[in-house]
């Protein structure tokens, strides 16, 4: 005989709120190049922030960061105990980092060769590293049901240029991050925002005593939508996203999915034509 237990009384009203005033938590994938500003901007989130750090040792941009800890995961083995202390102590961090995915996919991978006794990864293998990153991937994810923020970093995925100005790498159909193909469609459709960093040098206008241009540099993250790279920000339909934010933080893309991107005003001047007017 099944007894059915009473269901506890719950005021179900009061826990119905507008959709405008539920609090924003992210889920994001930063992809770039070394230097390019991926910790940084992943340090800026709400803290405290506790950065998974899978032998990056990328943390010296981030030193002075306040409410920002650091676990050094040095094998496979600790990616489950870590998680379930961080689902033990849920009130203790606002934001996880993990730096870097392509790392923890190394580590997954070396793990798995050890474990067989394999000098060499057979397509068996790779079966195997593909779905356990998935299967943390997404438990790692799924921590923003707890109200924290979950920050993935991972390398930018080589392209056939190597070197020269950004523009160049466009002769490369798909650029994002360097991951097995069917772990980064995963974590792309599992995220809400995909970010590329990188950086812009600009050349001001040039000094007449020196005869030299000022040059600036700007740290930035690539968001909008994109032929080549690989850029996802979830905002209410109708707002506008920039195809890349300068000095992003936290603050910004909070901003940019909350009320979307103002474009300034266009003027358009009229043109006037003139005709020669002929005499014949």
């Amino acid at each position: 005989m099944v007894v059915k237990k009473t269901p506890a009384k719950v005021d179900i009203g009061s826990l119905i709120q507008p959709v405008s005033a539920m609090e924003l938590v992210l889920s994001c994938l930063f992809y770039g190049r070394s230097g390019t500003g991926k910790t940084t901007l992943a340090a800026s989130f709400p803290g405290p922030v506790l950065l998974l750090d899978f032998n990056e040792k990328g943390w010296d941009s981030v030193s002075n960061v306040e409410n920002l800890e650091v676990l050094k995961i040095t094998s496979w083995e600790m990616v489950e105990p870590v998680y379930w202390y961080i689902k033990k102590n849920l009130k203790k961090y606002k934001t996880i980092i993990l730096d870097q995915a392509t790392s923890m996919q190394d580590s997954c991978r070396d793990y798995l060769m050890q474990q067989e006794d394999k000098e060499f990864m057979s397509q068996r293998l790779w079966g195997q590293v593909s779905g356990e990153m998935k299967t943390w991937l997404i438990n790692f994810r799924n921590l923003t049901d707890d109200d924290i923020n979950v920050v993935f970093l991972a390398h930018h995925r080589a392209s056939k240029v190597d070197e020269g100005d950004d523009d160049d790498e466009a002769i490369d159909p798909n650029i994002g991050p360097q991951l097995m193909p069917s772990v980064s469609g995963t974590l792309q459709g599992a995220v809400k925002i995909i970010g590329n960093t990188f950086i812009r040098e600009r050349f001001g206008v040039k000094d007449p005593e020196t005869k030299q241009r000022p040059r600036y540099v700007e740290y930035c993250l690539r968001v909008g939508p994109h032929s080549v790279y690989a850029t996802k920000l979830r905002t209410p339909k109708g707002n506008d996203v920039p195809l890349f934010v300068v000095d992003p933080t936290y603050e910004k893309l909070i901003d940019l999915m909350k009320k979307g991107f103002s474009k300034p005003a266009v003027q358009v001047k009229p043109v006037v034509v003139k005709r020669k007017v002929s005499n014949g």
